[in-house]
């Protein structure tokens, strides 16, 4: 059984992290060793939008040692990471370059919607009884230095995420100014968060029963570990935390610190983070909050295990991305009927096509997304629907897809409307070139499978793919008359062609 070692790294908004893991197929991943040093990166991001070059050389000689560290265990793979600190510093492509150059690591800055989907994978991971808690109703807060994250998972699937710039530093870091200022400084910060809390009650959360909180972060897991003072380390009940939250609102960081033995940075950002699950308690009805001992460098190992060892987490992340998709077109009062068929159609295509395009499975996610999310533009403008769908697709976060992902779902509904292959623009620095490539294969085909529902009536209930004699042979089941698909196909014929080498026809096999 081949056994490889893997190292996560993440730079985070507060601290940096290592955690050297066995994985193999059969087991697993198992953690051998974690190193954590301290340091607020976050500080000089959200106060003066850059990380100043003293902290960069401190960052540089942590990593250094973590590489050192990395050596002794002979590890094979690793996998770095940074966040929002990095993420919205002004100078972070010459602090990632300036790592590279003195430690030989590669720190990949990540998207938050990668960021929390690492998180998710962590908590699915982690914790044994994540399934039962998200067919109960469970929302994921997974509070960081620079926002709060939350994701809210009803019949055991994931219904929404929603990122708010409410991290715990980052509000002490904006109000510091004005606590000097007033008597009542936990007032000015409950004031601050209560209004977009109260909108994400308002958007979000009040039609949906929530029976569990999944806690991410340093914050909550002291308080459930240093100050609840509890036996119970799996949990609060909504009561418990009610008494533990009166506690720190009396206390100084300080006191905080002294009291429970929390370092003194953790214990500044306390109150704020208590007041975001306060607010969060009183707009739901949780009645457990869970500690699930998940964390970033977890969730890289599990990504790592799924990808190269081929290892199966128990929960279908995929489906989480479809279903949450899927939401979204019905708040913009998307055809589900049209899109149905469209993806039913685009997915027979791309399966029927999978031996010639070069395609591969992830490939086939994004062309799905593509066919729910091509009509939702419409919602915003008829006229130039495809254009506002782009649009859309590029200012929502989907959790689990990377900005490169993204970016290939929303040119695939855009130059599904082209009539032309499309030459690589401005638009699109950030693919590779077999992105583009893969682009351009999938909005041919989707461009054909929007015209094969061209009327909007479902025609064709199924089809069957064949190649022959340089023709892609198209057969749909339907007893309806497809005079317009087959000229709306044929019409369309042109572009996939010179993609593919291959005619599109449709033929029709008369149901009986």
């Amino acid at each position: 059984m081949a056994i490889k070692t893997f190292a996560a790294i993440e730079v985070g908004s507060s601290h940096l992290a290592m955690k050297v893991y066995e994985i193999s197929k059969k087991l697993g991943f198992r953690e051998l060793d974690h190193v954590r040093y301290a340091i607020s990166l976050g500080v000089d991001t959200y106060s003066r939008g850059m990380i100043g070059y003293e902290k960069v050389n401190e960052v540089c000689e942590v990593l250094k040692r973590f590489r050192f560290k990395m050596e002794e265990y002979q590890v094979d793979d690793y996998m770095a990471v940074g966040g929002s600190a990095l993420r919205e510093a002004k100078n972070s492509d010459l602090i990632i370059d300036q790592i590279f150059v003195k430690t030989g690591l590669r720190v990949n800055i990540i998207s938050n919607a990668q960021q929390r989907f690492f998180i998710f994978k962590s908590v699915a991971y982690k914790m044994k009884n994540f399934e039962q808690l998200i067919h109960e109703g469970a929302a994921i807060i997974d509070l960081g230095a620079g926002s709060l994250q939350v994701s809210l998972f009803e019949e055991g699937m994931l219904s929404f995420s929603q990122n708010i710039k409410l991290g715990s530093l980052r509000i002490r870091e904006l109000l510091a100014e004005l606590e000097g200022h007033t008597t009542n400084f936990v007032n000015v910060m409950e004031d601050y968060i209560g209004n977009d809390m109260r909108t994400l009650r308002r958007l979000r959360l009040k039609d949906h029963k929530i029976s569990h909180m999944i806690v991410v972060g340093e914050e909550f897991s002291s308080i459930i570990n240093y100050v609840s003072m509890t036996k119970n380390r799996e949990f609060l009940t909504g009561e418990q935390y009610n008494k533990i939250y009166a506690k720190i609102l009396k206390s100084t960081p300080v006191e905080i610190a002294d009291k429970y033995g929390i370092p003194y940075e953790l214990a500044s950002v306390m109150v704020p983070s208590g007041i975001i699950y306060k607010k969060l308690l009183d707009f739901t009805t949780v009645e457990k909050l869970w500690e699930p001992q998940a964390d970033m460098c977890d969730g890289l190992a599990v990504d790592y295990s799924e990808r190269v060892e081929k290892f199966v987490l128990s929960h279908d992340f995929e489906r989480d991305i479809l279903n949450c998709v899927s939401n979204m077109t019905k708040k913009f009062e998307s055809s589900e009927e049209h899109i149905d068929n469209v993806e039913m159609l685009a997915m027979k295509l791309f399966d029927g096509m999978k031996k010639i395009s070069g395609l591969n499975s992830r490939h086939r996610l994004l062309l799905r997304l593509a066919a729910r999310m091509h009509d939702c533009g419409k919602y915003v403008n008829m006229a130039e629907s495809i254009r506002a769908s782009y649009e859309l697709i590029r200012l929502t976060e989907i959790i689990g897809l990377s900005e490169t992902e993204k970016e290939m779902v929303a040119h695939i509904v855009l130059y599904n409307s082209s009539a032309q292959i499309p030459e690589i623009g401005e638009d699109v620095r950030s693919m590779k070139k077999e992105d583009f490539i893969a682009v351009i294969k999938m909005a041919a085909m989707l461009r054909l499978c929007n015209g094969m529902d061209r009327s909007h009536k479902q025609k064709i209930e199924n089809i069957r793919i064949s190649i022959k004699d340089q023709e892609l042979r198209i057969t749909a089941d339907t007893i309806y008359d497809l005079t317009l698909e087959q000229g709306t196909v044929k019409a369309r014929a042109q572009m996939f062609e010179q993609i593919f080498g291959l005619v599109p026809v449709l033929r029709q096999k008369r149901n009986v």
